[in-house]
This record gives C-alpha cells, structure tokens and sequence, in this order.
C-alpha cells in the first residue's frame, strides 16, 4: 500500500449523537492525510510531470489533503462512500440527504433527513483539488522540470453577463495561476460571437491586466481590461504565460489512497474498522473526475489494492476534464482541453475524425461497476449522448458489462428549484424562462443503493435507460428545437459542444498548446419530444409521464444579460399548462393525483425509484401542480415582461 498517514484535528459525536436505524450513533472526524507516492511506479505513471517534482530522502514525492469521515462507531456500515468535493464543497449531505441550504450554512455535514446513514453507508470527503478556494483541499507538489519552476501557457474563457471593461477572470473561482509578466507582449485576448465562431485575435495594445478603482485603471493580475469594452454574452479566451505548476494528478491518487486505506481500517484509517465496499461519488466537475481517473486506470495503489467498487458518475457528461496536464485548472468551464477529448464512452468505438479506437475504460484494468447518470441539459450542452453513442453519430453502443447509463429525461443541471425563478441566486445569471422545478434526487439515491446491491452481488441493477437512434427518441437538437413553437429558442448554430481538437505536438505528456484548434465537431444529440413537449427518452418521472407543463434541459440567456440566442449555463426551463389545459387532461386534482400515484408506483417497481422516495414524488407532482393551477402562475411570466 502507498504510504500514508491520517492526522486527526477533531473527532466528535456526528449530529450531536443522533442514532441512525440499526447503525447506531455516528461520529464526525476532521483532519488531513499524509501522503507519499513513487514516480515510475506502474500504478503511478499516468500523472504528468510526478516525476518531476521533489523528492523525500526515501524517494517519494510527498503532498497533503483535507479529509472528512462521518462514520458509525462500531462496525456497522454496509459500505463507504467516497465524496469527491466539488470545488471544496462536500456534496452528499446535499444530494442524498437533501439538507437544506440554510443548515448546510451552518454546518456543511448537517444529516438532513440522514439517508446515507440509514441505509448503512459511512461517508468520507476527501480533498483533491490543489486551487480550491474553500473547504477540502489538496497541497498539491510542484513541478521542477530540469530543477527550475515549470513555465508554460494558461487559458481562460469567460463570458460576461453584462457590458463592462474589466471583469475577473478566474475558472469559477480565484485565478489558479497568476500571470508571470503582466506586460507580456505574447499574451493574447481572442473573442468570440458564441462557442463555434472562429477566434478574433484583439490586439495587445487594446486591453490588459488590470482593473479600475475609484476611476483609475490599475495593474491587476487576476482582472483584464478592455479599453473599448467587454459586451455581455460576447465569449472572450485569454492565454498568457504563468509560472509554477503544481502536479494536477496527484489530486486523483489522493483519491485513490485515501480510498484503499480506509477500506483497509484499523492500522491505517482513523477507523477501527475497514469495508468490503467502496464506492466513489462526483457530480458535475467531479463526475468528470471520476471518468478522468477511470480513464488514466487508477484503481490500484501501489501495492495493488484496489480504490473502488464502485463509481457514480453524475451530471458529468462525455467529458474528462483539467485534471492532469501542466498549468491544469480543475474548475475550468469551457475552454476546450485535453478533458473534452476522444474517447467517451467506456465501450471501444473508432473516432472517424483519427481512425483510432479506444474506450474511456482501456487503461483501466480493475474496473469497477460504474453509472453514468446524466440530466437532460448535459445533452443540450452537448455531450452526453456520447456516453452511449458512437462518435460517428450514426449508431447506438452497446454498453460494457460493468456499467449502465440513465438520463432522467426534463431535468436540469442543478436540479429543480424553487420557489419558481429565472435567476441564479448565488451568480445573478438569469434564463429567458423560469428555471426548471423538477426534482430528480429520488433518481440519484436510487442510482447509489442500486449500485451498492450490484456490487455486493444481492441484484442487478434496472436496465440502462437513455434515449436511442434505433427507436427515434435521440435526435438532432434542431429537430427538438422545432417543435418549440411561440417560444423565444437558442439557435442551434450557436449552442456549444465537443469537436475533435489539436492541442499541439507535446499534448501526450501533458504540455498542450492553446487556444485549442476545434476541428470537426461530434455528434450533439438530445431526446426527442412528444406531443406535449416533453422528452422521450430516459427515465420519466411522474412530472414527465403526467405532466402539468413542459420541462427542459435547455434555456435561452436572458436578453438583459447578452446572447439570447445561445443557451444559460446549466438550466433547462419550466412552463406550466394553463388551467383550462389540465381540466381537460385530469378533471380535478383528485383524478391527477391517483394518475401520479400510479406513475409513482411503476417507477418503484422496475428499482428507477426507492420506495422510501414514493411519497415523495407523489408529493412533488402534487406541489407543481398547485403551482399550475393557482392564482399565482410564476412559470408563465416572462422574464422582466419579454415576449415569448
């Protein structure tokens, strides 16, 4: 086993000792992980530039982590899941045990309603991301090639909500790497109408580092400035030069070591105890993370134990992401890199772009069970029919033995949200249309329990369940788009997606050239719609299969905030039938309520849905509906008065 060493900072009874079913009380242990890897080692030559990092007097590359562990005291716990931090956060308190934001403010492991701790698992968030602003975190090394610091090129992509100047230009959160020379002449600023226009180059003399204070122009490495101005929804990349690269990768083998001590236990783990299974969880950025480390074949340490038996890959789409390659940014969104390249589905298929077959899962020779669970707007962005189609476009994959697939059809990115709004509270980014209000969480704890009994060998998991070329319900996003008549629609021609890039000469040991070039793009596939607008394809809840409006994966910009024309990051949108509509459909809501019941029930019965969970979606299909019915008809306005 890979050297490592757990320090405890404190260790208290989890939810002030509440006792959780048959598994008893639980604590709560904070603190950090020691680690020590080999560079050359067979389990350890995929992470660029590890070797090239300094060295213990042993050999080892040492580096530290942040972790977190909520466990039952004594032995109890069927399995643990492993947590990979989005950003810092801890995210299963949230999306399994559904706490609430304001508890979660107050404690970011607040129990929630304690899902996780009633069915048996133990939880442990493991910090990975070397630039994460807040929360869990990883020291990561640095890179010394030939004993100097690494220099080398970083890309940024922004694109403003509003007409301004100067605006920051951090990833989704601070700038990982300042640039080295703030007057660097080679340092470039290139704009875009939209994602697939080709890149204007604007000249060096018109724009620079800096931001304005008090009415001054001043020097800032974290901001540009743009004398003429920036225009809201205009695209904007910059690439300029920095110095200090941290080994991105060594993020996945904390991952990876954290996860085989602690299944190991007494002795190694702060636990006295060790599991039988292990699973790994990531949503969105973390998703892409656990495909990205699937795909470099990291699930045995150094001394052959394995990570994970498991993986849950949520919202993350067909793509990797920036995880391992020099001047890396983990929280980068947009801007095309080594993550958004071929292969993407785990099941080989030939690239017609290169000729070259591979699968996500080749390097990967201990594979462990894997879902891919995707909403609908990680097709509309583009990608995730290529979890399950090939790259040509023209066919269905067969799925490996070792992984299912699920879209939950009309579901957004971030999940259902009320009460009904058009605006993203934390970032004011704003939709054309009220955001999408269907709640797909009872999908996602289905997903975790189903694949627990899978790996433990008690029952196959429900069959996959995306939408198909073969029976017409996967489609061309213009073909979708067209049903959408008197509705205000992106423009299929500007809406983003993956196409096959040149990173330069040296992308293979991870040195990329930027901007990447796009060349030919691939496939970008979504459901199909019926009559009622609704998708097709995946797995419907009762909000999809009885409907009391129309729910989508895609939603037009706000025309205040630039580009209507292309789509708002990570919405779909919500627009209720009209009262005369659902009488004519359901008569009363006694009537619509025994037709939701029974929706509810099939779900249950093919194991989509747990039935803890089915009151719930009784709940909800009930709730939404009110919201249709009644005098308040938030979904049905348009966004500061415009018209449809």
């Amino acid at each position: 086993m890979t050297a490592i060493r757990f320090e405890i900072r404190d260790r208290k009874p989890y939810a002030g000792g509440e006792t959780f079913g048959a598994f008893g009380m639980f604590e709560h242990i904070e603190g950090r992980i020691e680690y020590a890897v080999t560079p050359g080692h067979e389990a350890n030559r995929a992470i660029v530039d590890l070797d090239a990092a300094p060295r213990e007097p042993d050999g080892r590359v040492a580096f530290a982590g942040d972790f977190t562990v909520v466990a039952p005291v004594t032995r109890s716990a069927g399995a643990l899941l492993l947590d990979v931090p989005n950003r810092g956060r801890r995210l299963p308190f949230s999306q399994f045990n559904r706490a609430a934001p304001e508890d979660l403010l107050a404690d970011p492991c607040a129990p929630g309603d304690g899902f996780l701790f009633r069915h048996g698992f133990a939880l442990a968030s493991i910090g990975w991301q070397w630039d994460a602003a807040e929360g869990l975190g990883l020291d990561a090394p640095h890179a010394e090639p030939g004993g100097h610091p690494a220099r080398g090129e970083v890309v940024c992509r922004v694109q403003p909500d509003r007409d301004s100047t100067w605006t920051h230009f951090g990833q989704l959160g601070d700038v990982s790497y300042p640039p080295a020379d703030l007057e660097d002449p080679a340092a470039r600023l290139f704009v875009q109408r939209d994602d697939n226009a080709p890149y204007e180059l604007l000249p060096r003399t018109c724009w620079r580092f800096a931001r304005e204070r008090q009415g001054r122009v001043v020097p800032d490495g974290t901001h540009i400035h743009v004398a003429d101005g920036m225009r809201a929804g205009t695209v904007y990349t910059l690439v300029y030069t920095a110095e200090g690269a941290p080994v991105v990768g060594a993020g996945l083998l904390a991952l990876r070591d954290a996860a085989a001590a602690l299944r190991a236990g007494d002795g190694v783990s702060p636990l006295e105890y060790g599991f039988d299974r292990v699973h790994a969880f990531g949503a969105s950025q973390t998703g892409r993370v656990l495909r990205h480390f699937l795909h470099l074949g990291l699930n045995r340490d150094e001394g052959g134990v394995r990570a994970f038996d498991g993986v849950l890959a949520h919202i993350a789409g067909g793509q990797r992401g920036d995880f391992n390659h020099r001047f890396a940014q983990p929280s980068s969104l947009g801007a095309p890199g080594p993550g958004q390249a071929f292969p993407f589905a785990g099941t080989a298929a030939e690239d017609p772009h290169t000729g070259r077959t591979a699968g996500l899962f080749d390097a990967e020779a201990d594979l462990p069970k894997v879902f891919f669970t995707n909403t609908s707007w990680e097709y509309w962005r583009g990608d995730a029919a290529l979890v399950h189609v090939e790259p040509g476009g023209d066919r269905d994959l067969p799925e490996h033995p070792n992984e299912r697939r699920y879209a939950f059809a009309g579901t957004h990115h971030v999940n259902g949200m009320l009460p009904p709004t058009d605006t993203f509270p934390l970032t004011g980014t704003r939709g054309r249309y009220t955001f999408n209000v269907v709640d797909h969480s009872p999908l996602v704890r289905a997903a975790l329990v189903n694949l627990d009994r899978w790996v433990a060998g008690v029952a196959e998991p429900p069959p996959s369940a995306v939408p198909r070329l073969a029976d017409g319900t996967l489609v061309e996003r213009g073909e979708a788009l067209e049903r959408f008549e008197g509705l205000q629609t992106p423009d299929e021609a500007q809406l983003g997606g993956l196409s096959h890039l040149d990173l330069g000469p040296e992308t293979a040991r991870g040195v990329c050239r930027f901007p990447a070039r796009r060349l030919e793009p691939f496939p970008r596939l979504v459901s199909s719609v019926g009559p009622d607008l609704n998708e097709t394809g995946g797995i419907r809840l009762p909000d999809i299969t009885v409907p009391v409006g129309v729910h989508t994966g895609w939603n037009p910009r706000h025309p205040t905030q630039g580009a209507p024309r292309q789509a708002a990051a990570f919405a779909g949108f919500s627009r209720f039938f009209d009262a005369g509509a659902l009488a004519d459909r359901y008569g009363t809501r006694e009537a619509y309520s025994e037709r939701v019941r029974a929706a509810a029930r099939r779900l249950v019965e093919t194991g989509y849905v747990l039935e803890d969970d089915e009151e719930l979606l009784v709940r909800n299909a009930l709730t939404r509906y009110d919201l249709a019915s009644g005098k308040e008809r938030e979904s049905e306005r348009e966004s500061d008065g415009v018209g449809a």
